[in-house]
């Protein structure tokens, strides 16, 4: 069974002004493996909530490890999971 999570990101004080969800969202869903599936799930001027789901037999925990793993990255500088 496939992992099916809420996920939610939100802009730091690190982040450039400028630094819109949208294209925190289209980033961080380049950097995540091929074969998980990403949809907006709703945004805000400093959010964005994402619903991922992660192949069959990924645990939750991993799923959310790899999220992190993939917002500690320069592309997703200024952008934290919470």
């Amino acid at each position: 069974m496939s992992t099916r999570l809420l996920v939610s990101i939100r802009k730091t004080a690190d982040a450039l002004p400028a630094s819109a969800p949208e294209t925190a969202v289209v980033r961080l869903v380049s950097i995540l493996p091929g074969d998980w599936v990403v949809r907006p799930a709703g945004n805000t001027s400093s959010t964005a909530t994402l619903a991922v789901t992660a192949p069959d037999g990924t645990p939750a925990p991993q799923a959310l490890r790899t999220v992190d793993d993939a917002l500690s990255t320069p592309p997703m500088h200024g952008w934290i999971r919470g």
